[in-house]
């Protein structure tokens, strides 16, 4: 048997013999190896679903809101900030590369009512170009017209959710509800859209003409954003600015003055929403790492432990002719075997969880090489540095002083 081999062996026979103990050590990695494939896995997934937010958003999609803190998402409560107005809009639409524009008006606790069942929503007033900056589609109906805004008509889109609610069996479009008390014949139903990045519900909403809603539904004339679609979603930082510097002009800024509106870019979406989530995931990949370091200290405490119990073996080797590097590769070979025997156990329910938490919609998650090959190559290196000194001490031992003594 060759050197290679008989060392493999006597490694084997040696963390068969001490079972318990190497089931303890390859539980500390296992745990570590776990925590960081699942955390990575769910990172990936949760990037690309930002990606997919974002590009839902519209990538070609600048966003103009009352107020001149930083508003990537929605304000969580109406402020009534009189800011931005319809002429703002229009001015805007003459800027190069703006295709087109819609000023948008919302409000929040809007109750609409069907018979004897009755939602409380928000209630936003746009422009027939609003459906297209938005890339929103209609499942049924049509949308605001031109007519509509220059009649003021009394008609209402339905977002999915309102729509389910308020007609649970379908047959919206044509009927008449009761927004604010007032009658509105449903003149669409919005196709399901989910939530955006920030995660407000875009199938809790209930749309009506602009005009409507100045002058019927708010009784306002003043704008919570306005929407910008580009012609050339390259120059679309460019356009930002000078969206900004149209407005500044337009409010009567002075230099220095901070800016009472906040123009939101697509990347804008992107940082915020990975922002958000990259705590978490910080917190969590700093746990794994941890726990594995943790499980790497075990091994090695384990294992100096077994070199004092193991002396007298030790010894009769020694004495049998093994050389101090045969002793050394065993316990060093003993300790990356339990390192990737743990690992690659913890990886299998690592990943395991990752995806059920993905099928059962708590987290999106997605495997990748990443989250297969770290892992691994984290827990090798743990089980290399965690076996250094234990193999170092076993090597060290004086096979007369052992055999002498009888310990």
């Amino acid at each position: 048997m060759s050197r290679s081999k008989r060392i493999a062996h006597d490694a084997f026979a040696s963390l068969h013999a001490e079972g318990h103990r190497a089931l303890l050590m390859a539980l500390g990695v296992a745990v570590g190896v776990g925590v960081l494939s699942a955390v990575i896995a769910v990172g990936q997934g949760t990037r690309d679903r930002v990606m997919a937010l974002v590009s839902k958003a519209g990538l070609d999609m600048v966003v103009v809101r009352a107020g001149g803190e930083v508003q990537v998402f929605a304000p969580r409560a109406d402020r009534g900030l009189s800011v931005l107005f319809v002429e703002d809009a229009r001015a805007i639409a003459t800027l190069p590369n703006v295709e087109m524009t819609s000023a948008v008006q919302n409000q929040r606790g809007i109750t609409v009512v069907n018979g004897d069942r009755s939602v409380v929503t928000r209630g936003f007033g746009v422009e027939p170009p609003w459906i297209e900056i938005r890339r929103w589609a209609v499942t049924d109906g049509d949308f605001v017209s031109d007519a509509d805004m220059w009649e003021m008509s009394r008609v209402a889109m339905l977002g999915a959710k309102v729509a389910r609610e308020l007609f649970p069996n379908g047959g919206a479009v044509g009927s008449t509800v009761r927004i604010a008390n007032e009658p509105y014949t449903v003149k669409g139903v919005f196709l399901e859209m989910g939530t955006n990045a920030g995660g407000d519900d875009w199938d809790d909403r209930v749309v009506v003409p602009l005009t409507t809603a100045t002058r019927r539904l708010f009784g306002r004339p003043y704008l919570e954003q306005i929407v910008i679609r580009v012609s050339d979603p390259r120059r679309v930082t460019e356009t930002a600015e000078r969206v900004r510097e149209l407005l500044r002009v337009r409010h009567d800024l002075s230099p220095g003055e901070p800016d009472d509106f906040f123009v939101r870019e697509p990347e804008d979406i992107e940082n915020a929403a990975l922002e958000t989530s990259s705590t978490l995931r910080t917190v969590l990949l700093a746990l794994g790492v941890v726990t594995l370091l943790a499980g790497g200290v075990v091994i090695m405490n384990l294992m100096l432990l077994g070199v004092s119990q193991r002396a007298r073996e030790i010894g009769v080797r020694r004495a049998a002719g093994a050389r101090t590097r045969d002793i050394s590769c065993q316990f060093l070979f003993e300790s990356v075997f339990i390192a990737v025997a743990g690992g690659l156990t913890g990886l299998v329910v690592g990943l395991a969880v990752a995806l059920a938490l993905s099928a059962t919609g708590v987290a999106p998650a997605r495997v990748t090489w990443i989250s297969v090959v770290g892992p691994l190559v984290a827990c090798i290196v743990i089980g290399v540095l965690s076996g250094l000194r234990p193999a170092q001490r076993a090597a060290d031992v004086e096979p007369a002083t052992i055999l002498r003594t009888g310990t």
